[in-house]
């Protein structure tokens, strides 16, 4: 009688778990990529206007209506950008898996990390000092046009 106790409260325990809280990894992973190519996209855009129109680099943001991104494009995270000081900053918020997908995607590259105490923390260690402008705890990208 214990051993069917037992059995039926297993069962009824396996049945309150739902698939997503037995795989959270999987949809995790998958949604960290989706934020780390919705990056890229908006950064390597940002990047080519900034190529194309040199007089960008005046310290104002790039609005999103004059980039060339893919139809249907649509920005998962607030991603904004700015010319300022010879270099293109290109922020926005992420959760901590998403940071590493993005500096993955860039190949751990030195100038791809978070935003920490003032300076770009990544896969390399701590790196250059970023500008206030730029929230902590924010993926940053900075680019030398």
């Amino acid at each position: 009688m214990k051993t069917l106790a037992a059995l039926f409260t297993l069962l009824g325990v396996l049945a309150m778990v739902t698939p997503e809280t037995l795989l959270p990894t999987h949809s995790n992973e998958s949604q960290a990529r989706a934020v780390a190519v919705n990056f890229g996209v908006y950064r390597n855009a940002v990047n080519e206007y900034v190529l194309a129109n040199p007089s960008a680099a005046g310290g104002i943001p790039i609005s999103i209506s004059l980039l060339d991104l893919p139809s249907g494009w649509k920005s998962m995270r607030a991603w904004t950008n700015r010319p300022d000081g010879g270099n293109l900053y290109v922020w926005g918020p992420v959760k901590e898996g998403e940071a590493a997908e993005i500096m993955k995607l860039f190949m751990n590259s030195y100038a791809v990390g978070i935003k920490r105490n003032g300076s770009l923390v990544n896969t390399h260690g701590t790196g250059i000092a970023l500008p206030a402008f730029i929230p902590n705890g924010n993926i940053v990208s900075v680019i030398t046009p």
